[in-house]
């Protein structure tokens, strides 16, 4: 599988430390792939995947600025794009995870001399505040997005796609 970010990526801009374990670091950065195919939607995940080296799809990627056709007064945004969007949601998995450790005889929690693991909540507390980044960031992109339909016409804002950057909740009637 092909992904758009990788360890490199995410050590230009986040602290990840001195010792990277690429076997703990691979899956986490799988699942946060899962992640943003629910907001970009599986077509144009794809879609986003297969161009990924395309100088079309660049922008999107890493960030640009834009304005809205009709808007006046005339504002500029900037979407940081979908590689930032991606580390926010690699981080949001990757903190509540990075002191355990799994050993045949069960879950551990690494401590060094002179050092304690922080607290379960404050771990939390930062993964949500990642994921949250991650939302916020989503609603600049969709932005950049619904203006540049032309650009992306995989992009479809109506079908199979996040719209305010919360998850989508799935309800089910138990018979």
């Amino acid at each position: 599988m092909q992904y758009l970010i990788n360890i490199e990526d995410i050590k230009l801009v986040k602290d990840l430390g001195k010792k990277v374990d690429e076997n703990k670091i691979n899956p986490i950065i799988a699942q946060a792939h899962d992640d943003i195919r629910e907001y970009l939607g599986i077509n144009f995940y794809f879609d986003v995947v297969a161009n990924k080296d395309s100088e079309n799809y660049q922008d999107l990627l890493s960030g640009s600025s834009f304005s809205i056709t009709g808007q006046y007064p005339q504002i500029t945004y900037y979407q940081e794009g979908l590689k930032a969007m991606l580390i926010d949601l690699f981080m949001s998995r990757y903190i509540p995870q990075i002191n355990i450790n799994f050993t045949p005889f069960g879950a551990t929690v690494k401590t060094d001399q002179g050092s304690e693991p922080a607290s379960d909540s404050a771990l939390r507390d930062r993964a949500k505040e990642q994921s949250q980044m991650a939302g916020s960031k989503w609603e600049l992109i969709k932005m950049y997005l619904t203006e540049k339909t032309s650009q992306f016409p995989a992009y479809n804002t109506c079908s199979n796609t996040i719209v305010t950057g919360e998850r989508k909740m799935r309800l089910r009637r138990i018979a």
